[in-house]
């Protein structure tokens, strides 16, 4: 049988992650290597040749290649983007410093605030108004144009962002503008935002398409050498890229707009876990994804994670809402904490134990690594601790040096605070699981869930090490590992389709308003998705396009709006009436009470164009006849918080463990990319995919 083969490779801030699934037998090949911050690609090339060599394939062999990356967060929050300027309406120069004008912190004096990315005196304005509906008040002065650009040139700007009032209701003024500036500076890349973020809000639209125009840049570059890394791999074929709706699209999409890949990564983790709850049959779930740098929460329900439109990178202030840069791009809700097997221990100036945001990262890495890091982390307190075998990270093609751990723990935690260094590595594990049950907490509340319902579901290479005291403390229902957690997030490219999402707004009463103008905007995005399809290769007409629409609503005189998942009958009837009733019953069933007296405004019309979902299915892993006694493989000395002290813990072979096997905590589970801590209230199942459940 002829194998159809689909790579899927996540560069994060520590590990890259690879999986190629074969979508016509369920076969899943992980493999995992350091991350190369100096040039990803390096380490992108480094794991294919593992990779490729084991399967005895090359990329020719491959069907196709989906890439997350953490590039554009990184380049965001660390200010790596090109010199960027802003052009915008006379009097509308300084609106990313006003913002909305709301304080995150009413009683903090001295609340900060996070520097634009474009600073003042790279923002410009031309003459130029149009109306709320679209129609012109002032046009556009192309000679105001022509004398700036000339200017621009000047002071070398690399990229250019439009962004006028109003101009998602017409688009005309900016991108006549976008014209003159593309012949007048041939090389400098030029954002509109009609196109980055047609919608209402000229805080959020401005930002966006700020940001859009500051990575797309360095983002078009990455994209480039990631694309010829593939080529000398022979593998000829378009490369496509994770978005943050969770969504698939090709590498030219991704270089026009890579805000849009702004969480990519986090994104296909969420997407692993809701393939595997398919095949597990079970519809809610917590995900927990530790990777080396950060952690991310998600929860899905119903086999769906909760979208958001709107997302904040390089906040000020942890969990506060408004203390971050805003950004209008839809994308899978995600609590992100700075908290990874990387993640840096020590003591501040209050003589406290912290952990965390910072990061040791690839380079130079945990102490325990052996490449140059001198700084506690997680990962060395994890072997301190007992939790990971020094001979066997990485399979064993990595070796862990515990006395670099120790040495790094005694002198920048143990002796400052007076402890054991045993006593210092419980303290940096506790610390960092606190850290991450409070964003938990959070996130879990504040979608109106109880966490005792969840089982959860933990993956990355350093989330099977915590999840356990993280679901114990929570009271949920227990743990789930799947085959391959270290390397999920990869899994959960080869498990997605292709699709993109699409905005468009118009304040408007519902019922007020010709449908045929509603009509036009949904056919005018539909079309725009179907035009990225016929490029790569999916004829309109095909029975695997799907189109989803929904609509922000909200009572008139409301100040924020619901977003509804409209059935696609309801838009071709054009029925205001039943889709106000089904907004209603929406906001009723979210908010305990719906105003069915008040008219219904529209804000934004949405839509999702997809198409190509692989059809894969997890291969059921059969009994190995081996004698379970046979799947231990030693037993080690271990640390278990709920128990304050060390204890003799039998260490197991995952790849032993066969199904139906069944044994009580504590326990240690180790496979190649991460190994599986099992306190001592836990008792381990395994099921019929080789998922290891821990029940509590």
């Amino acid at each position: 049988m002829t194998r159809k083969l689909r790579l899927g490779f996540d560069i994060g801030g520590t590990f890259t992650d690879f999986v190629i699934a074969d979508e016509q037998s369920g076969e899943m090949f992980l493999e995992k290597c350091l991350t190369t911050p100096d040039d990803p690609s390096r380490g992108v090339r480094n794991g294919f040749n593992l990779l490729f060599e084991r399967l005895e394939i090359d990329g020719s062999d491959l069907d196709v290649a989906i890439h997350a990356t953490t590039l554009i967060t990184n380049a965001l929050i660390e200010r790596r983007g090109v010199k960027t300027a802003l052009v915008t309406t006379q009097g509308f120069r300084d609106i990313l410093e006003m913002g909305s004008e709301v304080r995150y912190d009413l009683y903090d004096l001295f609340m900060e605030k996070p520097a634009p990315l474009i600073p003042r005196d790279l923002r410009f304005e031309v003459g130029e108004r149009l109306k709320s509906d679209g129609s012109v008040i002032t046009p556009l002065s192309e000679s105001e144009i022509v004398s700036l650009c000339a200017h621009l040139k000047e002071i070398d700007v690399k990229s250019v962002a439009i962004a006028f009032i109003h101009a998602f209701r017409n688009p005309a003024h900016e991108r006549r503008a976008a014209e003159i500036m593309k012949r007048e500076m041939p090389d400098v890349v030029i954002c509109m935002s009609s196109s980055v973020a047609p919608e209402i809000r000229e805080f959020e639209r401005t930002s966006t398409t700020s940001a859009n125009a500051y990575a797309m840049p360095i983002t078009k570059e990455y994209l480039d050498v990631v694309t010829d890394t593939l080529k000398t791999a022979k593998y000829g074929k378009d490369l496509y890229m994770m978005l943050s709706s969770g969504g698939v699209s090709d590498a030219g999409v991704a270089k026009e707009f890579p805000i849009r890949m702004l969480e990519s990564g986090p994104a296909a983790g969420v997407l692993a876990a809701i393939f595997y709850a398919k095949q597990l049959g079970i519809p809610s779930l917590v995900t927990f994804d530790m990777g080396g740098t950060t952690a991310k929460v998600g929860v899905v329900k119903n086999y769906e994670a909760a979208k958001s439109n709107i997302f904040e990178f390089g906040r000020v202030a942890r969990f506060k809402k408004g203390s971050g840069i805003p950004v209008k791009i839809p994308m899978i809700e995600l609590i992100e904490i700075g908290a990874g097997g990387g993640s840096i221990a020590g003591v501040d100036q209050l003589g406290l134990l912290k952990v965390g945001p910072h990061s040791a990262s690839a380079q130079p890495g945990p102490a325990c690594y052996g490449l140059g890091g001198d700084l506690p982390t997680v990962t060395d307190s994890n072997l301190v601790l007992g939790n990971l075998n020094p001979g066997y990270f990485l399979g064993g093609s990595m070796k862990l040096d515990l006395n670099a751990a120790r040495d790094a723990l005694k002198t920048s935690v143990a002796d400052p605070l007076g402890l054991s260094v045993e006593a210092a590595a419980a303290g940096v594990f506790d610390v960092v699981n606190q850290s991450m049950l409070s964003a938990m907490k959070v996130h879990i509340t504040e979608r109106g869930e109880d966490p005792r319902k969840f089982y959860l579901f933990a993956f990355g290479g350093a989330g099977p090490a915590h999840a356990y005291e993280l679901a114990r403390a929570l009271h949920m229902k227990g743990v789930i590992i799947p085959n391959g957690a270290g390397a999920a997030s990869a899994m959960g490219l080869v498990t997605s389709g292709v699709s993109f999402d699409f905005a468009r707004s118009l304040v408007t009463q519902l019922n007020r308003t010709p449908w045929s103008e509603i009509e036009h905007l949904y056919e005018e995005m539909a079309e725009e998705g179907l035009k990225i399809l016929d490029g790569i290769g999916i004829e309109r007409g095909s029975p695997e396009i799907s189109i989803a629409y929904q609509m922000d609503l909200r009572h008139k005189g409301q100040g924020h709006e619901v977003t509804v998942t409209i059935p696609a009958e309801l838009i071709r009837e054009g029925a205001p009436d039943r889709i106000s009733e089904l907004f209603y019953d929406v906001h009723e069933k979210k908010f305990g009470h719906a105003h069915r007296h008040l008219p219904v405004q529209l804000i934004t019309c949405r839509m999702t164009v997809g198409a190509g979902m692989p059809n894969l299915q997890l291969m059921k892993v059969p009994s190995s006849g081996t004698d379970f006694s046979q799947a231990q493989k030693g037993s080690r000395d271990v640390y278990f918080t709920e128990l304050r002290k060390y204890v003799n813990t039998p260490v197991y072979d995952r790849y032993l463990l066969a199904p139906e096997m069944a044994f009580p905590g504590p326990a240690i589970i180790e496979e190649r990319e991460c190994t599986v801590v099992v306190g001592p209230s836990g008792n381990v199942r395994i099921d019929e995919y080789g998922s290891i459940f821990i029940d509590l």
